[in-house]
């Protein structure tokens, strides 16, 4: 046996001489890593054979890159050719002989695996570009060999090097290990390849062999595992998608063979918690040891994990940022608001609206947003608040996030971020920035609202329908200015956070821990909310439709018509203090916030179903609850 043309994986040392995956390899078993034993048959091994056959591989690639990409294919195959015609009778002597000191069963099956110098390395992996040959007999190890040699020499491979400027022929070494008997394998990468979050590695598993998924055939079984950024903390596993697998891939003494599932195994997980978190463990210690993410693929048989390959991920740049895709997301405050669908219109507005006059004000208190981070996201048609940075914000500016839920709506969230609070000086900066904000819409709130008031019977729809085209976008282009200088929503909402804030400081240790039952109970009945005061006055109409036989008589007959109601109620006493109620809150609407919902005073329909529904009901006066 020449010594440089076989030598085991624990002596890779030379990429030129082994290639990108058998240096890796080598490089995981000095670490300490699960590695199945094996050998490399090398690069010189490779150029002495087809020299020896008369094939120069540099000439031949210079010749080659020369060509039209039509004149490539043609030449390319007769090189193909001329290499699986090489002889190579005592290598493979040499390569057997090698593999039978591994001391495996002698029935053990073989995988051959690609080792190009161009391969798995720091600036390019070459993933799937070139072949494997999985469950081999030594009988076939020849003609996998020559096959990755030949490998070099497709077009995918010559357009992709001469993408990355590389001129020179690479050349190709041969890893062939043992087989293992997986009963669960796949992919983990020590980044998450989406959010980029450097905390995160996301694991791809499907029972079996891991070939179906690499070649893209099946449907893996995903998950992500939070790794803790302290010591000692526990592993959390954020996201668990589980797919349906029919069968799997599995290795015998008669080579692969395609095994179906029991039933229940199908929607089964392939991993347990405890291998995902071993496997996630590994792969930060890949990386560690990597000096840069990886990719990782692994097998776990019936004992233990094994590391088949790792190589550096070139397409990811790790984030410490959160991103969309780490937040918790919730529709609670969105319901409440808005149509089950939003119009197109409505969306675009509430996005905007969230950045322009949200978020904007906490960048000038000295907040800081991570790039690419948004209030709103939008899922099948639906908005979506963005929890997690409402928590990120609230958090950095000394508040309890926790008080979230309590002002938005919603659950508390489930996986808080790290956060770091604003400095003595900016924290400051922002309490006085903020308390002015909230003196200012305290001291022009009322005639704000006394405005808009005043705007909805001015912009009534028989008036907009007269407008013309030309005159209605001059009337939008009045009003547009005209809100921007009234502007109170960061105002509101500030202050009712801030009161639950202090609140949350200050009531306990008065009225104890019942304190939130206590402070409902003493507002209850107070009637000074806009939204409490609607109410009340909804109530006076159901009031005064009971009282009145002939409103009563109308409301609840079977053959009620809620569009002939004016026609039907003409000159009652309810039908002035209904009109009179829409005077003052027909400007409001189911799904308000849509600029495309209907509001009350077009389309009260809505509002005489639920005064309908209190006069049947024969709820109590409003004067015996109060």
């Amino acid at each position: 046996m020449v010594s440089s043309f076989i030598i085991p994986l624990s002596h890779c040392h030379d990429l030129s001489l082994v290639g990108g995956k058998a240096l890796g390899l080598c490089r995981l078993i000095e670490a300490g890593f699960p590695v199945p034993p094996g050998l490399c048959v090398t690069t010189d091994a490779y150029t002495h054979h087809l020299h020896g056959s008369g094939f120069r591989d540099q000439d031949e690639w210079h010749r080659i890159i020369g060509l039209p990409e039509s004149d490539r294919l043609s030449v390319l195959a007769g090189c193909r050719s001329q290499i699986t015609r090489t002889e190579i009778s005592h290598l493979i002597t040499d390569c057997l002989t090698a593999l039978q000191a591994l001391e495996h069963p002698p029935a053990i099956r073989w995988a051959v695996r690609s080792s190009s110098t161009t391969e798995d390395t720091a600036h390019a992996s070459a993933a799937g570009l070139y072949r494997t040959h999985l469950g081999r007999t030594l009988a076939e190890v020849e003609c996998a060999i020559k096959d990755l040699w030949a490998s070099l020499w497709e077009l995918r491979v010559i357009s992709y090097l001469a993408r990355q400027g590389r001129k020179a022929a690479p050349r190709m070494a041969v890893v062939i290990q043992p087989m293992i008997d997986a009963q669960a394998a796949g992919v983990a990468y020590s980044v998450h390849p989406v959010t980029r979050r450097h905390t995160q590695v996301m694991i791809n598993a499907i029972p079996g062999l891991a070939a179906p998924l690499v070649d893209g055939t099946v449907i893996p079984d995903e998950y992500v595992v939070e790794v803790p950024a302290e010591t000692g903390k526990p592993f959390q596993i954020l996201t668990r998608l589980l797919a349906r697998k029919a069968d799997c891939l599995r290795v015998s003494n008669t080579g692969l063979q395609q095994a179906s599932l029991e039933e229940d195994a199908q929607t089964r997980s392939s991993l347990t918690d405890n291998q995902l978190v071993v496997l996630a463990q590994i792969a930060k210690e890949i990386e560690r040891t990597f000096g840069q993410p990886a990719d990782i693929e692994w097998a776990f048989d019936t004992e233990q994990l094994w590391i088949l390959q790792a190589r550096p991920i070139t397409t990811v740049r790790p984030t410490p940022d959160l991103t969309n895709d780490d937040c918790e997301w919730s529709r609670t405050n969105f319901k409440e608001t808005l149509p089950e669908l939003p119009s197109p219109l409505s969306l675009s507005f509430l996005e905007q609206f969230m950045d322009r006059y949200i978020l904007e004000h906490y960048r000038r208190l000295g907040c800081r947003i991570p790039e690419g981070l948004t209030s709103v996201r939008l899922l099948q048609g639906r908005p979506y608040l963005n929890v997690t940075l409402f928590h990120l914000l609230v958090a950095q500016l000394g508040g309890d996030p926790a008080l979230n839920a309590e002002q938005m709506g919603g659950e508390p969230l489930q996986r808080p971020p790290q956060v770091q609070a604003l400095g003595k000086m900016t924290s400051l900066r922002a309490a006085w920035l903020m308390l002015k904000e909230m003196r200012r819409v305290e001291r022009v709130g009322p005639r704000v609202f006394a405005e808009m008031k005043g705007l909805a019977r001015t912009y009534q729809r028989e008036s907009v329908l007269n407008f013309s085209p030309n005159g209605l976008m001059s009337e939008l282009d009045k009003l547009g200015p005209w809100l921007e200088s009234r502007e109170v929503t960061f105002g509101i909402a500030g202050g009712v956070g801030q009161c639950l804030q202090i609140f949350s400081k200050v009531l306990p240790g008065w009225l104890g821990p019942d304190w939130r039952m206590l402070l409902n109970a003493a507002l209850q009945g107070q009637g000074t909310v806009i939204s409490a005061q609607q109410i009340l006055r909804l109530a006076e109409v159901t009031g005064i439709a009971k009282r009145d036989r002939h409103t009563h008589t109308i409301l609840t007959s079977p053959s009620w018509d809620p569009t002939t109601f004016r026609s039907t109620l003409a000159g009652t006493e309810f039908l002035h203090a209904f009109d009179k109620y829409l005077e003052d809150y027909g400007h409001r609407g189911v799904g308000e916030s849509d600029v495309m919902s209907p509001r009350l005073a077009d389309n009260p329909t809505a509002i005489l179903s639920i005064l309908r529904a209190q006069v049947i009901s024969n709820t109590p006066s409003q004067d015996t609850v109060l």
